[in-house]
């Protein structure tokens, strides 16, 4: 079996507040190397600080189309999808020139007119040496399916509740 294979892909749906990217930085954190690809820019320099906050600058990169933050002992990125680089760069501390990890966020924008050929692209390509997780919506659970037939699934719960507190004059 190849380390590479769909026993090592997940899927994880849900709604929004599910704790889908907190799930996604734990594991990769749990990992020599990994790397996230969000689908704003704001995410991307959020969970960078966030994991900055708790690792230190020098083991955390940040990669978007606005910003290049790539210290030389950085062993996990935080990118933009369109961002995210094919190969690890030379400074991510990786034997295997793989990440360990790589994570997608909000792959449903795979169905958007503009952008979604990019979060195909990294549906179907973009795998860390041991474990890949793709995240997003429930909607795009029918097209994973038929993308990734052997992946396995994991559907998470909101964990709090939306109420409508009705119409409001601003």
């Amino acid at each position: 079996m190849s380390i590479y294979s769909s026993k090592n892909l997940t899927m994880v749906l849900g709604p929004t507040n599910t704790g889908k990217t907190h799930l996604a930085l734990e594991r990769m954190t749990g990992y020599a190397s990994g790397m996230i690809g969000f689908p704003l820019r704001l995410m991307a320099r959020e969970n960078y600080d966030r994991l900055v906050a708790g690792l230190g600058a020098n083991k955390v990169g940040l990669l978007t189309g606005e910003e290049r933050i790539l210290p030389p002992s950085a062993r996990y990125l935080c990118c933009t999808v369109e961002s995210m680089p094919v190969e690890p760069p030379a400074i991510v501390n990786s034997p295997r020139r793989r990440f360990d990890f790589v994570a997608v966020d909000e792959v449903q924008l795979a169905g958007d007119r503009e952008r979604g050929h990019i979060f195909t692209d990294r549906i179907m390509h973009a795998r860390g040496a041991f474990e890949t997780m793709l995240m997003g919506a429930e909607t795009a659970a029918p097209l994973l399916k038929a993308l990734l037939p052997d992946a396995r699934f994991e559907f998470r719960q909101r964990m709090s509740q939306l109420v409508y507190a009705g119409p409001k004059k601003l």
